[in-house]
């Protein structure tokens, strides 16, 4: 079964979904970026694929975002 991986990410001081090294938003917060990841794994998943979500967190201090 193939395996999709989604991140979260904070880059360029906003919040972005990326897929195979392509990234998408931006997304106002963590939690928006969270939401999009998980509802496109959820469809890939139905879809057969085997699904991961990672989300990238900055080191503490470095965003008031999360």
């Amino acid at each position: 079964m193939p395996t999709v991986e989604y991140t979260v990410d904070f880059l360029d001081e906003v919040w972005k979904v990326g897929l195979n090294g392509k990234h998408f938003g931006p997304y106002s917060s963590l939690d928006t970026a969270v939401a999009a990841a998980t509802g496109a794994a959820r469809k890939a998943e139905a879809q057969g694929y085997e699904v991961i979500v990672r989300i990238n967190t900055p080191p503490a201090g470095e965003t008031d975002a999360a």
